[in-house]
């Protein structure tokens, strides 16, 4: 049998593999400087591994609290500072758990806990430009001590860099003129193996439109079904709300040993003006 540090290393290495990030084309969206939005995001997660005669299940939950506070940069561009305020984690597998709570005292001799405690109350700052575009990165994330995570704790290793989309904003305004049902793709290409996206809109209403994905990602012997929905501000192109479907077959492999994998998981996550 794999002891705790192992199982938990195999649910996190499985995380990875869920992102889900609308791209359309980039036209002008009305930010306010001097808003503050509070993101929460709620994951749970079931997962079933096999070698043989060897079994395991792993549960996992884990909910992860931000602030997105945007003020008035220069030539034109904001000013984004992302902080971490609050992540609680469990992982149980059999009797073996693990639990991590931000306001709680760290145990130092976890690599782990420590890890997730280090993303959380530090100031990062992005730039970007009236479409929702990251301009320039000011105050980047630091590399996990743990390459998975980010994962983990919700706080997955999104690609913000210069020219990528925030991760708060839709381009809404550009899918004004397309009607409900129609759709649309986004196939991608990266080192790890390749995504495809496909869109449609769901609804539009006077305030908010949603926005419909199921999402295909091959990667590293995994293979992610994807289905979910986001709710976005018609004036400022924030997303207020995301929920995500995910499901995902393959083999994964850890420390020479291959394991036959199965793991479903949900994602909801809220955001709303704080100020």
């Amino acid at each position: 049998m794999i002891n705790q540090y192992q199982a938990i290393l195999i649910v996190l290495m499985l995380l990875t593999c869920f992102k889900t990030n609308a791209q359309q084309k980039i036209l002008k969206i009305p930010l306010n400087a001097g808003k503050t939005y509070l993101k929460v995001t709620v994951i749970k997660s079931e997962s079933h591994l096999q070698n043989g005669q060897v079994k395991i299940n792993i549960s996992s939950a884990a909910t992860v609290s931000k602030t997105y506070k945007i003020e008035a940069g220069t030539g034109g561009l904001f000013d984004v500072t992302v902080v971490t305020n609050k992540i609680t984690n469990s992982i149980a597998s059999g009797n073996d758990q693990f639990y991590f709570d931000s306001d709680s005292v760290v145990n130092s001799k976890s690599v782990l806990a420590t890890a997730i405690a280090s993303t959380v109350g530090k100031p990062y700052v992005f730039q970007i430009d009236s479409g929702g575009a990251i301009a320039s990165v000011k105050t980047d994330y630091p590399k996990a001590a743990i390459d998975t995570v980010f994962g983990f704790t919700g706080l997955e290793q999104e690609d913000l860099s210069v020219g990528k989309k925030f991760p708060l904003i839709a381009d809404i305004r550009s899918l004004k003129n397309l009607k409900i049902g129609e759709k649309w793709s986004d196939p991608a290409l990266t080192a790890n193996g390749e995504t495809v996206t496909e869109f449609w809109i769901q609804s539009r209403a006077e305030t908010v439109t949603t926005i419909a994905f199921s999402k295909t990602i091959t990667n590293l012997g995994l293979n992610t079904q994807s289905t979910g929905t986001y709710v976005v501000d018609n004036i400022t192109g924030v997303i207020m709300q995301r929920k995500v479907q995910n499901f995902t077959t393959g083999y994964q492999t850890l420390k020479n040993t291959s394991y036959v994998s199965s793991r479903s998981s949900t994602i909801t996550e809220n955001c709303s003006v704080v100020n």
